[in-house]
């Protein structure tokens, strides 16, 4: 047999490497993947308690606003409210004084004198602790009261919603205060020694004026008192 009729015999390639490498490969794929995914995730996860943090910061910071601004709301209530019971203290302590010094009894009648416009008065009602004087023309009615300061009650709620209160005063430093509801207007003042008031039907702006028409009475008598 010679060596023409034999065939070359074939080298046949060992096949066997290659699912190595492919494993290979495939595990060293496998690897970085794995690799990756922990990585990624750590990132995300510093991202997110960067955030929260941040967040969280956030919510201190108006937190601790909103404390300061109650706290300040607070102190400022306290302040106002001790004010104004100092101011209240004075104010009763003063007025307290005032009657103390004022007489108990009306020892000299005021009037309204040189009205013009045709006012007349016509009707008296004098008592120990008030004078009240009627004065009339053919319009309007005019009440002029005189009363002892721990003896005027006033016919007006100054806690009706419905009350206007404005405060004015004259030259000569006497401070007043209007009252006006139910289409009536008060002018009420306090001095030394009385509580006066004018009660009109008109504005406030045309009842004004006759605060200065008060005078010390030389016609009203105590003959005209009654109880």
């Amino acid at each position: 047999m010679s060596l023409e009729n034999n065939d070359t015999p074939e080298v046949k390639k060992d096949t066997t490497d290659k699912p190595f490498k492919d494993g290979v490969d495939n595990e060293i794929q496998i690897e970085q993947y794995e690799e990756d995914i922990p990585q990624d995730s750590s990132e995300n996860e510093i991202k997110k308690n960067t955030e929260n943090k941040s967040f969280k910061i956030i919510l201190y910071i108006i937190y601790a606003i909103v404390i300061i601004l109650c706290l300040v709301i607070v102190a400022r209530n306290l302040f106002f409210d001790n004010n104004s019971s100092k101011t209240d203290s004075t104010s009763a302590t003063g007025a307290e004084s005032t009657v103390i010094d004022a007489p108990e009894k009306i020892e000299d009648l005021y009037e309204l004198a040189n009205l013009s416009d045709g006012y007349e008065m016509t009707d008296q009602n004098i008592s120990d602790k008030k004078a009240v004087l009627t004065y009339k023309n053919k319009d309007n009615e005019i009440v002029f009261t005189q009363s002892t300061i721990d003896g005027y009650v006033p016919e007006y709620d100054i806690t009706d919603s419905d009350i206007d209160i404005s405060d004015f005063h004259s030259g000569a430093g006497q401070n007043y205060t209007a009252y006006q509801i139910d289409g009536k207007c008060y002018i009420v003042w306090t001095t030394d020694e009385y509580t006066f008031e004018i009660k009109t039907s008109m504005k406030k702006s045309e009842s004004i004026p006759f605060i200065f028409n008060v005078q010390k009475s030389n016609e009203v008598s105590s003959s005209g008192k009654s109880e």
